[in-house]
């Protein structure tokens, strides 16, 4: 009776792993400018997120398609507006809203609010003139 439950068992995880990498594949292939290296980057991204704002496995679940379809969507932006500065900066600050809004969906009030800050610091890092007294 524990031998085919067992062997049961296996054949389950099996399966869900044949199928997560199933799952896996068709999301990669709805970007078609998503190679392997682009795929890496957003499991490299999502990663530092995951260290900088202490995510659950859900969460980097979550965020995962949402920084693939940010590359994705940033390469295309390059290339298509590569000679158009502003329509460029435009199109992706309006990406950029787009993906802070699916985050807010996934992320605790923190957590959003600590990515707002790193997404703002390097543009508008504040000098720092007086003494700290006051």
């Amino acid at each position: 009776m524990f031998k085919p439950s067992y062997l049961l068992f296996t054949l389950c995880l099996a399966f869900a792993s044949f199928s997560a990498k199933a799952q896996m594949a068709d999301r990669l292939s709805e970007h078609p400018t998503m190679g392997k290296q682009s795929a890496d980057k957003a499991v490299t991204v999502t990663r530092e997120m995951t260290n900088r704002l202490h995510l659950n496995e859900g969460q980097f679940l979550k965020l995962l398609p949402l920084n693939r379809t940010r590359l994705a969507g940033m390469n295309s932006i390059e290339q298509e507006y590569r000679n158009d500065a502003a329509t460029r900066a435009a199109k992706a600050a309006e990406l950029e809203a787009q993906f802070e809004q699916e985050c807010s969906r996934i992320l605790t009030p923190s957590q959003l609010s600590q990515l707002q800050q790193e997404n703002e610091q390097p543009a508008a890092a504040p000098a720092n003139t007086g003494n700290g007294l006051g």
